[in-house]
């Protein structure tokens, strides 16, 4: 019996293989453009100067115009396109959407790709959280993926291109004061997958990218302690006495670990593994609908925890996170 289950895992694992990668046959990027959101710094930026370099047509949206990121691109990468674009107003996609019709008319260009990468992160219990916190990571993180992929939807079918969806480790797993995050992360692994299966028959490829553990080589979590002030803030009495040790261990765990103002410096995130897949799900003709930049060691923790029971699962992440915020949880 055993023998069976293991043949049949081994010859669809074999399919999969041979199916999702697609060998290694690429497209040109000649004539092709890439539009990506959250652009100011980051993932963003890392990859606008990514697709560049690969010889597409980049067309990079900040949601602060004269920020660092557009500062950077435009000092160092004068050829890509930059226009200020917030994912949660309707007027900005639409203002965005004719411009980047004006840009494809101007430089004789389709759209090949749409990475939508705009994304917020507060970290925080669910109930430690405030309303606006809350609406914010919903709105930018899933309904923003949602709105942008709307509208460039008809233009990345003219060019059976492709729609690169930017997800995390938290799509599909857990940790605690994450639980918003995590949800909005977990939406868009459920809507990119659907979207996949819809968008086959018209050739349009629908790929998710887990970019790693990046958090503290990233401004993601720049505002930070301003969310743990608003929120202790909001505390009452009760609250107070539940969570206020732990709560400051784990602020000052995350201050320590992750929420360093300018991490590279005046360099902008130059991974090379993100930059490996990138190209892949750009350029091959059969990518893999999902990559992720995850080393083995977290690949091996999140299974054990997946595979065990759940209680037993749960305990060992509160374990683990315990660890790391110097609390104990269980």
């Amino acid at each position: 019996m055993y023998e069976f289950l293991l043949l049949i895992v081994t010859v669809a694992f074999l399919v999969y293989k041979f199916v999702e990668h697609g060998g290694h046959k690429k497209c040109s990027p000649s004539g092709k453009s890439v539009l990506i959101t959250g652009c100011d710094s980051g993932i963003g930026l890392s990859m606008a100067i990514a697709a560049e370099k690969l010889g597409f047509h980049v067309i990079a949206t900040c949601l602060d115009p004269k920020g660092y990121g557009a500062n950077f691109m435009q000092q160092h990468y004068p050829n890509i396109c930059i226009i200020q674009m917030d994912v949660t107003k309707p007027t900005d996609i639409e203002s965005l959407l004719q411009a980047v019709k004006d840009n494809l008319q101007n430089t004789q260009t389709t759209l090949w790709a749409l990475i939508n990468n705009a994304g917020v992160l507060v970290y925080g219990h669910f109930d430690w959280q405030l309303d606006y916190q809350i609406e914010s990571q919903v709105q930018v993180n899933f309904m923003g993926v949602l709105r942008v992929t709307k509208a460039f939807l008809p233009l990345i079918r003219q060019a059976k291109g492709r729609i690169i969806n930017i997800t995390s480790a938290n799509g599909n797993w857990c940790l605690p004061g994450l639980s918003v995050y995590c949800g909005t992360k977990h939406a868009v692994e459920g809507f990119s997958k659907t979207l996949r299966i819809e968008m086959r028959p018209w050739n349009i490829k629908v790929i998710l990218i887990n970019p790693g553990n990046l958090p503290g080589s990233t401004r993601i979590l720049a505002a930070q302690a301003q969310h743990a002030e608003a929120m202790k803030k909001n505390f009452n009495e009760e609250e107070k006495q539940m969570y206020g040790e732990y709560f400051d261990l784990f602020q000052k765990h995350l201050q320590t670990n992750f929420a360093a103002p300018n991490p590279n410096g005046d360099q902008p995130l130059n991974d090379a593994r993100l930059n490996k897949m990138l190209e892949s799900s750009l350029l091959l003709e059969n990518p893999r609908p999902y990559y992720a930049n995850l080393d083995l060691g977290f690949r091996m923790f999140m299974l054990v925890t997946k595979l065990l029971p759940t209680y037993y699962g749960d305990r060992l992440i509160l374990q683990m996170w315990g660890d790391h915020v110097e609390y104990k949880l269980i």
